[in-house]
């Protein structure tokens, strides 16, 4: 009897035993109460937000069809914190507003300069489904994320994937009124670019923002690789990005022996989605200081993007980190493909102000270009790399609207017939230049319309007046270094690649 009683006693002490060390124990298990640092951060209705900063509620009032019937968070800037950490504890669909409360006296600022509140960032924020970032700074103040010492990532937000568009979500994220500021700890291990956004298959808007150039990459890259066929399926577009009143700006880097320049402004890479039309646009930034280039674009067969209202005031002098000796140094640089049997990409350029120290814009491959009411000022506007592949200029009636928002941007667009004079495009040389205004291109069909004394209503630049003709070398025909509005002129090519137009003399 002893004995049956040991063995129970025994048995019971290994049941028990057994049950405390189980991970499946409910009352011990890790999953069944998470930590406080990894859980889910508390949102509350938009539409039914408690007292907060003035910013808070200025930024409510201004995106209300934005916030509206939506979840949001309002984040203080505490240095102690992780804004990377915050936000990934942040459900999908939830508008996060950083506001200018701080534990901490904020750094003095220059004077007539807006006081800096500072978000720190460990790691990169990864910006989740339909998440919006609005910086909601009081008057006199402005939004800056920060990296604090230790990151070790390349980017500070990361958009998608490299290898997969994720179809199934579809939300637009924003990011708007926050100031970028990459402070390299060490030149020889800088970050890559302050936006990566990869293959995904919703709209990045970023807008209102200051992004303080990386010396490696952009302030914004927008690189996927992967095959795309944009108009087979409605609900699969792929990557949008709406690139809007921004401000970029790019310094010289030095170390002890010499200084570098930032490469790009901005880098959109997206050689293999086809057909994609009203999902890429850079409307109204600015691109200020020193960089080599403002823009690397590179679009798929069929692919159009609009490139609206920029303007350009950078120094292209300085040799970036990865200098080669063919290295492009200047304003745009319009990348298609060499596939003859696919649609060339078309880049739609009005009222842009393009002034740099290098080349204005270079081309590469095939290209459509619409170019209405741009100024370039450089020391060459042109330059076409693979003369084999033709530039085609096409009928840029159709940007007037967009020509008419550069005089007044709240002009109502009008059903008048527009003008010639509305439309064309303007050329300055600098640096002792006396290249004219299509200097530097080798191959074009079709016409560009540079600075005409003649202002007739135009219905249409007709297609069947195209024609295609090879170039050697720049015109000697017009040798002037400036063109203005007062005294333009048509500028053709020495063997007649830009012709007059021939509806300037038949109306």
């Amino acid at each position: 009897m002893m004995n049956c009683r040991h063995y129970l006693t025994q048995l019971i002490v290994t049941v028990f035993l057994l049950q405390t060390l189980s991970p499946e124990a409910g009352a011990t298990s890790p999953s069944s109460t998470e930590p406080p640092s990894l859980a889910p951060l508390k949102t509350v209705s938009c539409d039914a937000l408690p007292e907060h900063t003035t910013g808070v509620k200025q930024r409510l009032s201004q995106y209300k069809n934005l916030v509206s019937g939506r979840q949001c968070i309002v984040l203080n800037a505490d240095p102690a914190k992780d804004l990377s950490e915050q936000i990934k504890r942040i459900p999908e669909n939830t508008v996060i507003l950083l506001s200018s409360d701080a534990p901490t006296v904020t750094t003095p600022s220059p004077p007539d300069a807006p006081t800096p509140v500072k978000y720190y960032i460990h790691n990169e924020i990864l910006l989740k489904d339909g998440q919006d970032i609005l910086g909601a700074a009081d008057d006199g103040e402005e939004i800056v994320i920060m990296l604090k010492s230790g990151f070790t990532d390349n980017h500070m937000i990361r958009v998608g994937t490299a290898e997969n568009f994720r179809f199934s979500e579809t939300r637009d994220s924003h990011v708007a009124h926050v100031t970028f500021q990459p402070t390299q700890h060490s030149i020889h291990n800088p970050i890559d670019s302050v936006v990566l956004a990869q293959c995904y298959n919703r709209r990045l808007n970023l807008e209102n923002n200051v992004f303080h150039l990386a010396l490696y990459g952009a302030a914004v890259d927008v690189e996927c690789r992967e095959p795309l066929d944009a108009a087979a399926n409605d609900m699969r577009p792929g990557p949008g990005l709406r690139f809007v009143n921004n401000t970029l700006i790019g310094k010289h880097f030095k170390n002890i022996i010499q200084s570098f320049i930032p490469e790009d402004g901005l880098f959109i890479n997206l050689p293999a989605i086809r057909n994609q039309s009203k999902r890429i646009a850079v409307i109204g930034n600015t691109f200020r200081g020193n960089m080599a280039e403002a823009g690397e674009l590179v679009l798929g067969p069929g692919t159009q993007m609009d490139i609206f209202r920029n303007s350009i005031n950078i120094s292209n002098h300085g040799n970036t980190r990865r200098e080669s000796i063919t290295a492009r140094k200047g304003g745009f640089a319009l990348i298609g493909h060499t596939d003859t049997d696919s649609e060339s990409p078309r880049f739609n350029m009005a009222g842009n102000q393009i002034q740099v120290t290098g080349i204005a814009i270079t081309i590469f491959a095939q290209v459509e270009l619409a170019l209405a009411c741009n100024h370039l000022q450089a020391t060459h506007p042109w330059r076409q790399v693979l003369a084999p592949f033709s530039l085609k200029a096409v009928d840029p009636l159709e940007l007037v609207d967009e020509c008419q928002k550069l005089m007044s941007p709240t002009v109502t667009p009008t059903h008048t017939p527009p003008r010639i004079c509305q439309i064309e495009n303007t050329w300055t040389a600098i640096n002792d230049s006396t290249d004219t205004a299509l200097s530097g291109l080798v191959n074009i069909e079709g016409h560009l319309l540079f600075g005409s004394k003649i202002c007739r209503v135009a219905d249409t630049i007709s297609d069947s007046s195209t024609r295609k003709t090879y170039i050697t070398g720049p015109s000697p025909v017009n040798s002037r270094r400036s063109t203005s509005s007062a005294e333009a002129t048509v500028v053709p090519t020495a063997l007649g690649v830009v012709s007059i137009l021939a509806i300037l003399f038949n109306l």
